[in-house]
C-alpha cells in the first residue's frame, strides 16, 4: 500500500509539472517554418493565354497498321506547335511511312485537334480534321483526313496513345499505338 501511494503521488506531481499538451500543426517539408496561406491565389487568363501560342506543347511517336486498301504497316510521328486560344484547341503536323508490301507509302497531314481534358487528366480523349499529302509511287493525292483518339496517363509527362487515322476520304483507315509526351506544366 506504500508503496502505491507513492506511486500514485510521483505521477500526480509529474503530471502537474508537465506543460500542458495539446495537438501540434504538421507542417510539410517543402514549406519548412511558413504557414500556409489563408487562401489559394486566384487564377487569372491573361492575353497571351486567350490568343495564338507558337511552341512545342506536344510530341508523339506511334506505330500500327493501315487495315484496308493496301494493307501495310505504319509508323509515324507528330507535333502539337499551334494553340489556338485555348490549350484544347492545337494544330499538329505529322508523317506517316507505310511498309511491309511492295509499295511503300508515305502522308504528311496537317491537322486542328480538339483535346476534351487538359494535359495533367488520367485519360484525355481527343477529335481532330485536317489536310493530308499522300504518296505511294502509284498515286499522289491531297484529300481530307480525320484522327480521333486518345491518351492514358503513363508518367507525369508521358501518356500512352491510340490513334484511329482516316485518310483519302475514310476510304483508307490506320489504327496506331504509341508514347505522347506533354510539358510539365
Amino acid at each position: 500500500m506504500h508503496r502505491t501511494a507513492g506511486l500514485i503521488g510521483a505521477l500526480t506531481l509529474l503530471a502537474l509539472a508537465a506543460p500542458r499538451a495539446g495537438a501540434q500543426e504538421f507542417v510539410p517539408p517543402d514549406r519548412g517554418n511558413r504557414p500556409a496561406p489563408a487562401t489559394p491565389p486566384a487564377q487569372t487568363t491573361t492575353p497571351a493565354e486567350t490568343g495564338i501560342r507558337l511552341g512545342i506543347f506536344g510530341f508523339s511517336t506511334r506505330g500500327g497498321m493501315q487495315v484496308n486498301r493496301g494493307s501495310q504497316g505504319v509508323i509515324g510521328s507528330s507535333v502539337d506547335v499551334v494553340e489556338f486560344g485555348s490549350p484544347a484547341v492545337r494544330l499538329r503536323p505529322s508523317v506517316e511511312m507505310g511498309f511491309g508490301n511492295s509499295i511503300h507509302s508515305i502522308g504528311v497531314n496537317a491537322e486542328m485537334i480538339y483535346r476534351f481534358q487538359p494535359d495533367q487528366a488520367p485519360a484525355i480523349p481527343y477529335l481532330g480534321l485536317g489536310v493530308g499529302y499522300y504518296d505511294d509511287s502509284t498515286s499522289t493525292k491531297v484529300w481530307p483526313t480525320v484522327v480521333m483518339g486518345f491518351e492514358l496517363n503513363f508518367s507525369r509527362t508521358m501518356n500512352w496513345l491510340v490513334e484511329y487515322h482516316a485518310l483519302d476520304g475514310l476510304r483508307r483507315s490506320r489504327f496506331l499505338v504509341g508514347l505522347s509526351t506533354r510539358g510539365p506544366n
